[in-house]
């Protein structure tokens, strides 16, 4: 009995010092870190999903204030987080040879899990010549020919509000719906009308694809900190079902065109160029764009995981970004004022709501600048080292080391950003933006691998905004949740529960 007892006693003895052998990883390279505990690391709350890693991360960042960066582990899994701002720029811009990765190549463990390799998830020898050859599909060109689309489907959304006049309504809902139909009609060419159908096909998809399984966010994590066991598991993060269905609906969209020699100055029409030609043609010689680079297969898979990421990204992101403003603008009557002077001023200069009228709202991109430094809908950036690297102090990172640039953390540093917690537009008017510490403010990234559709998202949101406020003034209610409380277990910040805010018409348009 009691050799089977020390039998089993053993190797489980072993297990666990080869387990926790790795909690002096960053410790012994002189880095500050974390102490780990076994069997979770440091992150407890976030490994049983009962909280994003957000506010873990923002913990250890004011309890390391002093570091340039410090170390933490996810089971045993050591990561780095980088604070200084000197330091990021290195890594995501200067030194960016070193870190060009989001993600260790083997975390895309599936070739048949075809919708997540996309230019957001791809390593560096497939990411540069796909980001090279779709970087001409963001140009002012192209955004000024896609934004008659943008009108439409603001027009749309100004007709919907006139049925939830001085009722609670959930913001997220409605600025969602909008930019469901716009990224469709400009990505995929479909007049969508979620905004008007409350079961619409493409509304239930969004919502399903952001609604993530816990057993998904599982995988996901086991694909970035055990890649070598998600490679074996071939763990697949979109269903199947999705996957199927978003290939068959873009293979078809292709086809159509194809037969019918259909152009509409939207994201497919530049893919399918992309597909048919390899290169945005119109593009290479107005912008001088460098398409001397090894080709990219632009096959129907490949094709519809950039059409994914373009909509996920584009409807989530600038619907969040566009809640949070008007969330904050009901809580700041005066700011809202300002601005709604500044659209009507603007508007009947130009004659109404014109591409050029956008560029000129300087308080607008303000409010937007603000709102996007208080509620990053990324709150953290990944990158991992692809080769060797040694600190300015000496600290050695090496081949493999993943890294986190803590966004929301920055962005509420009061080191930075006195009174963080204050809506202040004010921060990034023309005399005071230039003031901003390089690298503290982040909404789109930094670096070579900076959001590709940062000017996409950024237009999307100022028409729906402009739309809104032109016609509405946004109020506060006794449901409004104050402050905001988010979610856990999300890769973007969610918050819980609805925005809930009224809308009556603008005094003038009583």
């Amino acid at each position: 009995m009691l050799t089977a007892l020390i039998g089993l006693l053993i190797p489980l003895w072993l297990f666990y010092k080869f387990y926790v052998s790795i909690y002096n990883y960053w410790e012994s390279r002189g880095i500050a870190a974390e102490p780990g505990r076994f069997p979770f690391g440091n992150n407890l709350r976030f490994i049983t999903m009962k909280d994003s890693s957000t506010p873990l991360i923002n913990q250890m960042y004011k309890k390391h204030e002093s570091q340039p960066y410090f170390g933490f582990y996810m089971l045993r899994s050591p990561l780095l987080v980088v604070k200084d701002p000197e330091i990021i720029r290195l890594v995501l811009a200067k030194d960016f040879i070193h870190f060009r990765n989001r993600f260790p190549e083997s975390a895309l463990s599936s070739k048949e899990d075809k919708l997540q390799h996309h230019l957001f998830n791809l390593g560096g020898e497939k990411w540069r010549p796909l980001r090279i050859k779709l970087t001409p599909t963001f140009t002012s060109g192209k955004l000024k020919a896609m934004f008659p689309l943008f009108i439409a489907c603001a027009e749309d959304l100004s007709n919907m509000l006139l049925g939830q006049i001085d009722k609670p309504v959930n913001v997220k809902d409605i600025t969602a719906c909008y930019t469901t139909d716009t990224v469709c009609s400009c990505v995929f060419g479909w007049e969508n009308n979620s905004i008007n159908e409350k079961e619409n096909e493409m509304r239930k998809l969004g919502q399903k694809i952001l609604s993530i399984p816990k057993f998904v966010l599982i995988k996901r994590f086991v694909r970035i900190i055990f890649p070598p066991i998600a490679r074996l598991l071939q763990l697949r993060i979109v269903s199947r079902e999705i996957e199927d269905s978003l290939i068959k609906m873009v293979g078809d969209t292709i086809a159509y065109r194809e037969a019918n020699d259909v152009k509409r100055n939207d994201f497919l029409d530049l893919l399918i160029q992309l597909k048919n030609k390899g290169s945005v043609e119109d593009d290479v010689k107005k912008n001088g764009i460098d398409t001397n680079v090894e080709p990219v297969e632009m096959n129907l898979g490949m094709l519809t995981a950039q059409c994914f990421v373009f909509f996920i990204a584009g409807f989530e992101t600038s619907s969040s970004v566009q809640s949070y403003c008007l969330y904050e603008l009901a809580l700041n009557p005066d700011v809202q004022r300002k601005l709604r002077e500044e659209i009507h001023s603007t508007i009947n200069k130009h004659g109404g709501i014109t591409y050029q009228a956008i560029q000129e709202m300087e308080y607008l991109d303000m409010v937007v600048s603000e709102t996007m430094r208080m509620y990053p809908t990324l709150p953290a950036l990944n990158r991992s080292c692809t080769k060797d690297y040694t600190t300015p102090a000496g600290h050695k990172i090496k081949k493999g080391d993943n890294i986190i640039i803590p966004i929301w953390s920055l962005q509420r540093d009061s080191k930075y950003f006195p009174d963080p917690k204050k809506f202040d537009p004010e921060r990034f008017s023309p005399k005071n933006k230039d003031k901003i510490k390089p690298f503290t403010y982040m909404p789109f990234g930094d670096g070579p691998r900076n959001c590709i559709g940062s000017r996409f998202g950024l237009l999307q949101t100022k028409v729906g905004i402009i739309t809104i406020l032109k016609n509405y003034e946004v109020h506060k209610t006794e449901e409004t949740q104050i402050p905001l409380k988010f979610r856990g277990s999300t890769v973007i910040a969610m918050t819980k529960g609805p925005i809930t805010l009224k809308f009556s018409p603008k005094p003038s348009a009583l």
